[in-house]
């Protein structure tokens, strides 16, 4: 039987499972979704942008995504609090349901000049220069 929805939520602290962020790591999650079905990844960091990962590998395996990257105003006066980012994937837009019209659940295009991730590679470095350009 296949699953309608995936959540992965494996990022603890600041260190990142990238093998679970890559475009054959994606394929894999496909291949146990059924065609109407969603993966939503829990990806916030401190020190990393990952929701354009996402988006490139989303991208690369013919799928949509979506961001909800929620900021606290709170965050600027506590340097301990700080908001999610979490990316969800669907092969259509019809797919994602209500998200389509949920306040801060923006689609997230894929950057072309962004090398996908894949098994044999990851930019850890771009990462962490993306973030500190938000």
């Amino acid at each position: 039987m296949q699953n309608i929805l995936y959540v992965i939520a494996a990022f603890s602290s600041d260190a990142i499972p990238v093998h679970l962020l890559t475009r054959e790591a994606m394929a894999n999650y496909l291949r146990k979704l059924n065609r109407h079905g969603m993966v939503v990844m829990h990806v916030t960091n401190r020190h990393l942008e990952l929701a354009s990962v996402v988006a490139g590998i989303a991208a690369e395996n013919g799928l949509l995504a979506r961001v909800s990257d929620t900021r606290d105003p709170s965050q600027i006066s506590n340097p301990f609090k700080y908001g999610g980012t979490v990316v969800a994937v669907a092969r259509s837009d019809k797919d994602f349901g209500k998200l389509t019209r949920a306040a801060g659940w923006n689609p997230k295009a894929s950057d072309l000049a962004q090398r996908i991730w894949t098994d044999d590679y990851s930019n850890i470095v771009g990462a962490v220069i993306r973030k500190l350009n938000e």
